[in-house]
Order: structure tokens, then C-alpha cells, then sequence
């Protein structure tokens, strides 16, 4: 009887879990959760409600070890190269300490803004799973672009997206 009463009990809990939990799906066209964290170069935040009607903020989520991030990063410089003072590049490391995204910066010589999801809670807010993950928030605060991955040639998609807004 006591053996019932327990795996009822622990049912009950589990089922609870998991109806109270709430699975995040972001998608184009919804709203972007707020962005505030800690700027690499600074012990100041970024907080990206700061751009809402100035900017379109190009926001690429990554880590040190991450190889396809790696080869997403040096397009992305490019592209920010191109574009003019409407757009806001940025690099979200997720899950790591400052000094060694600090150093990983100064070794491959990224010149975007760098920011620090320490605990992965921002990009976990973003429906992420995967590095990297691309996002483009439009002025108005609306999701415009959510990739996940980097194999060669979604830069060019990006960019052609870019150049609609």
C-alpha cells in the first residue's frame, strides 16, 4: 500500500511539473524578450530596450568552442562593416567566464560588441538549444530572423533579409 501511495505521489508531482512548466517557442513576429547583460570590455549593461526605435539589433548567440560560431563570427564582422548606423551587431557568449571570452576575443581579433549570458538564461529566452543561434529584432522590438546552425552560405540569407528592412 505504501508502495502505491508513493509512485501516486510521485506521479502526481512529475505530471504537475509538468503542466506548470512553460516551453518558450519564440518565432518571427513575436516580440523579443529584453536583453540585459554585462558588456565584456565593461562592468556597464547593455539592455536592448535602449535601441527599441533606433536600431536593428542582429544578435548572434555563441560560444569559444563552438566551430560553426566560429565561422559565423567573421561574416557577421563583414556585414556589420556594411551596414550603417541602423543596425547593432552583437555577439552573446553563452555559459562561459569572462576571461576566457575575453581572451578568445583578443586572439581572433573580433572587433563586434561582446556581451555575457553567464548562465545561458537570456538565450534560453530566445528558444535556444543550439550554437550559434541568429536573431534579428527590427526597431519596433519584433522578431524578423531565428536561425539556428551555421553551415556555409546562410550569411547570404541573412543578408538578404538584412537588405528587407
Amino acid at each position: 500500500m505504501l508502495k502505491g501511495f508513493i509512485k501516486y505521489t510521485i506521479v502526481s508531482v512529475l505530471a504537475s511539473s509538468f503542466c506548470l512548466s512553460e516551453e518558450i517557442n519564440l518565432k518571427v513576429g513575436d516580440q523579443a524578450p529584453p536583453i540585459s547583460l554585462f558588456k565584456l570590455e565593461s562592468n556597464k549593461y547593455f539592455r536592448s530596450k535602449e535601441l527599441l526605435g533606433e536600431k536593428i539589433l542582429v544578435v548572434s548567440f555563441f560560444a569559444t568552442w563552438c566551430v560553426p560560431c566560429a565561422k559565423e563570427i567573421p561574416e557577421l564582422i563583414k556585414m556589420s562593416n556594411e551596414f550603417g548606423d541602423d543596425f547593432q551587431f552583437l555577439l552573446v557568449d553563452v555559459n562561459e567566464k569572462r576571461d576566457l571570452v575575453k581572451k578568445h576575443v583578443d586572439e581572433k581579433g573580433i572587433t563586434l560588441q561582446v556581451i555575457l549570458d553567464k548562465y545561458g538564461k537570456v538565450f534560453e529566452s530566445f528558444s535556444g538549444v543550439t550554437l550559434p543561434l541568429l536573431v534579428v529584432i527590427d526597431k519596433k522590438g519584433q522578431i524578423t530572423y531565428h536561425h539556428t546552425g551555421y553551415v556555409k552560405g546562410d550569411e547570404k540569407k541573412l543578408l538578404k533579409h538584412l537588405k528587407t528592412l
